[in-house]
């Protein structure tokens, strides 16, 4: 009769175990390499923004710049969005960051005073402006004590002295600029103009009395609310042939005594005033030499309404390297009783750009 055999069990062995454990930890190996790449690439998308500058900074100015506290601190530009190069990833909807601009870092103003001397030039300036000439005047003079060579404060005081309406006070101001001589620079041909101006004048005044007056025109016909008395008939320009002058003529202004009224001389005065062009350019007062007369004197209104007064303009021949000068045009006022009768000019532009006041100044301190 047959034997069963018996059945012998089988166990693992000891290389097969080793090489399980193995495969395991290689399986395990790349779980996590595959982890680690995702997280630190969702890291890198989500690089945190840098914290904004902190407000102080936004208010304070570079070295050597004013800090401008007109300037919104809250106020921010936005950049755009730089182009990413090639391979870069950005995440969707992805926006440009604010970039905070500190208000320092704006353009200083350029009239900003760099000295004590430019900064009293210019709050004078800002005086006269508002009417305010006490103070401008003030201003001018301090500037003119801390720097007595500069013209540019004399002709400020000038200026200002003549928007008061005492021409005396400053021709006595241009003839200082003129007593610096070609040092003055473009202040010495102004106040050599404004010099001859005051010249000419004196002799209308010796002929027919009055106080000059600056520069300037209003409306014609009415003496502060009265009737005028006198009235300007029409001009004459009788040219003259000179060959050692550029232009030479002269100008022949009747005046007409208005209705009944009898004109006394001593109250009337006339101001005639030439301008030229320079450079083609710059209209400015003339340089020419200007003469005056009565066509028949004395000028009395006796036997008729109409007296002549006859003005010479001599324009002489313009020095080797100096600028294009030509003449412009002039400006006619008559004055009677120190009340504005009329004006005239030609061209007509001139009596709105050099507007006079209605009455004569009085001379008086200031």
């Amino acid at each position: 009769m047959p034997i069963a055999a018996p059945i012998t069990r089988q166990t693992a062995g000891q290389t097969f175990t080793i090489a399980l454990a193995v495969l395991g930890i290689g399986v395990l190996l790349q779980l996590g390499a595959v982890g680690w790449a995702f997280v630190a690439r969702f890291h890198a998308e989500r690089e945190p923004v840098p914290a904004e500058p902190p407000m102080f900074a936004r208010l304070t100015a570079p070295v050597g710049m004013r800090p401008d506290f007109t300037a919104d601190p809250f106020s921010t530009t936005i950049e755009e969005a730089p182009t990413p190069a090639l391979g870069e990833r950005r995440s969707p909807g992805a926006l440009a960051r604010p970039v905070p601009v500190p208000a320092g870092t704006t353009k200083p103003a350029e009239d900003v005073p760099q000295t004590r001397f430019d900064e009293l030039v210019q709050q004078g300036k800002y005086f006269r402006d508002r009417g305010d000439t006490a103070n401008a005047l003030t201003r001018f003079r301090e500037a003119g004590a801390m720097d007595p060579r500069n013209p540019i404060a004399i002709a400020e005081l000038a200026a200002t002295l003549e928007a008061m309406r005492l021409p005396d006070k400053a021709a006595e101001q241009w003839k200082r600029i003129y007593e610096m001589g070609r040092a003055a620079g473009i202040y010495f041909s102004l106040a050599e103009s404004k010099l001859r101006e005051v010249q000419a004048q004196a002799r209308l005044e010796a002929l027919g009395g009055g106080t000059p007056v600056p520069p300037g025109s209003t409306g014609p016909g009415t003496t502060g609310g009265s009737p005028a008395s006198v009235a300007v008939g029409k001009l004459r320009v009788e040219e003259r042939n000179d060959a050692a002058s550029q232009k030479r003529f002269k100008l022949v202004i009747p005046i007409k005594a208005l209705g009944q009224a009898k004109i006394e001389a001593p109250h009337l005065a006339i101001h005639v005033l030439f301008y030229d062009r320079l450079d083609g350019t710059n209209v400015v007062q003339t340089s020419a030499n200007v003469n005056s007369k009565w066509v028949t004197a004395p000028a009395d209104w006796a036997d008729s309404d109409t007296e002549e007064l006859a003005v010479e303009y001599q324009l002489p021949l313009p020095e080797k390297g100096s600028g294009k000068r030509e003449f412009y045009g002039y400006l006619v006022r008559i004055y009677y009783k120190g009340q504005l009768q009329t004006t005239t000019a030609e061209p007509a532009r001139l009596a709105d750009d050099y507007p006079a006041p209605a009455t004569l100044p009085r001379k008086s301190d200031l």
